[in-house]
């Protein structure tokens, strides 16, 4: 079973001074924080341009045509916040590990130090569970009360069934016509390519990617000995497996499995970090924010 989940005040502090900012920018409004590339007529003037028909003629710049007898109409730059969507798998192979190192208990403690986080720099995160039949969401919003309805919504998620991501799912990712920051926490242990077919359908709407790769370190390691039989919890089929003797190929699979997720990541320009639950959490976060501070 899960351990309990407790939001600790070290990891909020230890996230606190290293504000997630987006690779790229996005709409909206957040004091200067983040700059949007979409021209609007509500901020900061930023140039000129001829007028085109259609154009609004409130935003024509009368002086302008008074002196040199040319149309021109004002742009602006807006300031921008960051819509973040949180994805976290809820599915039955994310239930995995004992105590503090429970994968799903890791996961969510993830999904809510970034959501607190965001919410303290005034930003807007969300966030989507997804597994066999649950699709609960909380869209995106800058309010003081959505880290508590995050919180709470991930304090009563549980992981259990296959995972199976579908059209109800993807239907969620189409309404996402605002370009954001999605991030995904999961251990991509998929019998297809539901996964990456999450992230390519979030790359076509536009969306910065992050994928947190969450396994446990028996999961990488197959720390074993003598023989036993492994059931996979999405599927309960069952295999005899000798450890000793499948350890190096446990582990080289594992690993191929890892790296395949990873140059499909690189091809589709979604930031990828594997995160093992043996690690505490609040150092990999900040080793991961600084190295996206540094990029």
């Amino acid at each position: 079973m899960a351990s309990s989940f407790i939001l600790t005040p070290r990891l909020l502090a230890a996230v606190e001074e290293l504000p997630l900012l987006a690779e790229t920018v996005v709409e909206g409004f957040l004091d200067g924080l983040h700059r949007s590339p979409f021209l609007g007529y509500s901020t900061e003037f930023s140039a000129y341009r001829s007028y085109t028909q259609g154009d609004n003629l409130r935003h024509l710049d009368w002086k302008v045509w008074a002196r040199t007898d040319e149309l021109y109409v004002k742009q602006f730059e807006d300031d921008t916040n960051l819509r973040c969507q949180i994805f976290l798998d809820t599915s039955a192979s994310m239930d995995f590990g004992e105590g503090v190192v429970h994968k799903f208990s890791y996961a969510r403690l993830l999904a809510a130090a970034l959501a607190q986080l965001m919410v303290r720099q005034r930003d807007a995160p969300g966030l989507i569970l997804f597994g066999p039949e649950n699709r609960q969401a909380i869209p995106a919003a800058a309010t003081r009360q959505q880290a508590v309805e995050i919180f709470s919504l991930l304090a009563s998620a549980r992981a259990t069934g296959g995972t199976f991501l579908g059209t109800d799912l993807f239907g969620i990712v189409h309404t996402m016509i605002r370009r954001g920051l999605a991030i995904v926490i999961s251990d991509c242990f998929t019998a297809d390519e539901s996964c990456l077919e999450l992230l390519r359908q979030l790359r076509a709407q536009r969306q910065e990617v992050i994928l947190f790769q969450t396994l446990a370190p028996e999961e990488m390691e197959l720390p074993y000995t003598g023989e036993f039989i492994m059931e996979d919890c999405e599927s309960a089929a069952e295999v005899v497996v000798h450890a000793d003797e499948f350890r190096r190929e446990y582990q080289r699979r594992v690993t191929a499995f890892c790296e395949g997720i990873r140059q499909e990541c690189l091809k589709l320009e979604v930031d990828y970090y594997r995160l093992r639950t043996d690690e505490p959490l609040d150092r990999a976060l900040i080793a991961y924010l600084e190295r996206r501070q540094m990029v």
